[in-house]
């Protein structure tokens, strides 16, 4: 359900912040799976940190296109920390295109899926 809620901030028009409402709802599950332990597998990266991980990355890229809260420091600071990890591992940072073609690629996408 994160992923249909985030989705749809990403693509309503004009019920954008309603919709991130919804998707930190949704989120808060992460979060508290998180409790005591630095990754979803516990002190290392495991497999499900690896399936989670584009759930974080597709987050802060409708936060930053749509401006809207998901992930939050204030409000999320497990799943904050999480992704600032995940995302420093040198094998995940070689694996993940550059920040700036994800943000124009989907930023592209966004404006077709809010045309109409």
């Amino acid at each position: 359900q994160c992923v249909s809620e985030i989705m749809a901030a990403f693509s309503s028009k004009g019920k954008e912040k309603e919709k991130a409402a919804i998707a930190r709802e949704n989120l808060k599950t992460l979060e508290s799976a998180l409790q005591g332990k630095p990754f979803f597998g516990g002190e290392t990266i495991g497999f499900l940190d690896i399936a989670v991980g584009w759930v974080g990355i597709w987050a802060r890229i409708v936060e930053e296109i749509v401006a809207v809260d998901l992930i939050g420091a204030e409000t999320m600071p497990l799943l904050t920390a999480w992704l600032n990890k995940f995302l420093e591992d040198p094998i995940i940072k070689a694996c993940i295109p550059p920040w700036d073609k994800l943000l124009e690629h989907n930023k592209g996408f966004h404006k077709i899926l809010t045309a109409a």
